[in-house]
């Protein structure tokens, strides 16, 4: 039944907010009951791959296909699996470089230039320094490495180092080696050069988990937690 309801969203190019047919429409179309009906939907919801709204306006519109979404789905994975968060930064260390790679050697080197400029050193009033920019940067990346699949499942891994780990120290802004790592690694992306790309994103991460591991040792070696 989900199947049938998620195969109808893509059929349709449907997209983040559209709504989907009310419940009797549903109920007539796939000729299910009620209850497997609100047991699709409450799967789908779970997924965050539909939302449904109550009260004034309410319906079930669609949500998205996040890396939010499938990294909350994954914790459950890696905590029942006896996943650490030291196995997950090290799947963070070996996996960010290969992005970066695939975002210096994307074709479309106009797209590039407009995706990393605001990352850069000489960009008007400088790089940004709060939170939400140094998220958006890896954003950026993985979605530079113009390979659907590689940047679902790898921002997935990336949305729980950052939420279940980097968030975790109190922090005002991005660290001014952090905004620096940035800015050379915007400018590697941006001048093509795969290799260095790589080199710089290992270095970087490397340092993001060494500042981490030193401000909260015992956390590392911790189960990763379900939530």
């Amino acid at each position: 039944m989900a199947l049938e309801i998620v195969r109808d969203i893509v059929d349709h190019d449907l997209q983040t907010g559209d709504r989907l047919p009310h419940e009797p429409e549903m109920l007539a179309q796939y000729r299910v009951s009620r209850s497997s009906l609100r047991e699709a939907l409450r799967l789908l919801e779970t997924q965050g791959l539909i939302a449904i709204r109550p009260g004034a306006g309410a319906g079930t519109v669609v949500g998205e296909a996040a890396p939010s979404n499938l990294g909350r789905t994954l914790t459950l994975y890696l905590h029942m699996s006896d996943g650490t968060y030291d196995d997950l930064l090290k799947a963070w260390m070996l996996t960010e470089p290969l992005l970066a790679g695939l975002a210096a050697a994307n074709p479309d080197r106009e797209w590039v230039r407009e995706v990393m400029e605001p990352f850069l050193a000489t960009h008007d009033g400088g790089p940004q320094r709060d939170i939400p920019s140094g998220l958006a940067f890896h954003d950026a990346v993985a979605e530079l490495s113009d390979n659907r699949t590689l940047a679902l499942t790898l921002r997935a891994i990336g949305f729980i180092v950052s939420d279940h780990v980097l968030m975790m120290k109190d922090r005002d802004g991005l660290e001014t080696f952090i905004v620096d790592d940035h800015c050379g690694l915007a400018q590697a992306i941006i001048d093509g050069d795969s290799a260095l790309a790589q080199r710089l994103m290992a270095e970087h991460v490397r340092h993001v988990v060494d500042d981490f591991r030193a401000f909260w040792p015992r956390r590392v070696g911790q189960r990763v937690t379900w939530r």
